[in-house]
């Protein structure tokens, strides 16, 4: 973190956390780097997409486990019609706009989000199966613009981008904590739930 600082990324900053062992790690990780660092803590952001029938309480869940971090949390709700295609797209999309809306009027300009070095090689190999060119194959960066037209001042920053996940679920467990197993990770109607499936092969 304070090498990811001394290149540009901001602080302070909120952590989107889905309750997913990867963004339940981050919180805890970020909550304990601010008190080692006598810094101003994260903010916890959680988006109630309404997606799911136990999507409001999966967002209440992620707020008792930010007040368990010691954290501040916002459950931001989408108002709007749920999409009927693209959903996974369309769902990162309504999540990246709704918080992007609230660091903007609380002069936030960084959010910090929990992806891993899976999700490198999986959005790596999702963008080859869609026939990307370079521009599509190159990698997530550490610190990134915003991935929401219209929010040029925000920043995206993933201090986890060269870490496992089993580390993480590890260091969860060593500290007996909890995460939430979201069932769309696990929905054949989605193409990075057929990638994770076919993992061990690949």
């Amino acid at each position: 973190m304070d090498a990811l600082r001394a290149v540009g990324a901001a602080w302070p900053g909120a952590v989107a956390v889905s309750g997913g062992g990867d963004s339940v790690a981050l919180m805890f990780l970020l909550a304990a780097y601010a008190r080692d660092a006598k810094l101003a803590p994260p903010v916890v952001l959680t988006v109630d997409h309404g997606l799911r029938p136990d999507s409001a309480k999966d967002a209440k869940a992620v707020a008792r486990m930010a007040q368990d971090a010691g954290l501040k949390a916002h459950v931001l709700t989408w108002k709007g019609a749920a999409p009927k295609s693209d959903v996974e797209a369309e769902a990162r999309s309504m999540r990246y706009r709704l918080m992007g809306e609230w660091l903007v009027a609380h002069k936030i300009s960084a959010l910090y989000v929990a992806h891993t070095l899976e999700d490198q090689a999986e959005t790596f190999l999702l963008r080859l199966a869609r026939g990307s060119g370079l521009d599509g194959l190159s990698a997530m960066r550490v610190i990134a613009p915003y991935p929401q037209p219209g929010f040029e001042s925000l920043m995206v920053v993933r201090p986890l981008l060269d870490m496992a996940r089993v580390p993480l679920r590890d260091y969860l467990r060593q500290k007996k904590k909890t995460w939430l197993e979201d069932p769309m990770n696990a929905d054949p109607r989605f193409a990075r739930s057929k990638l994770r499936a076919a993992w061990p092969q690949l």
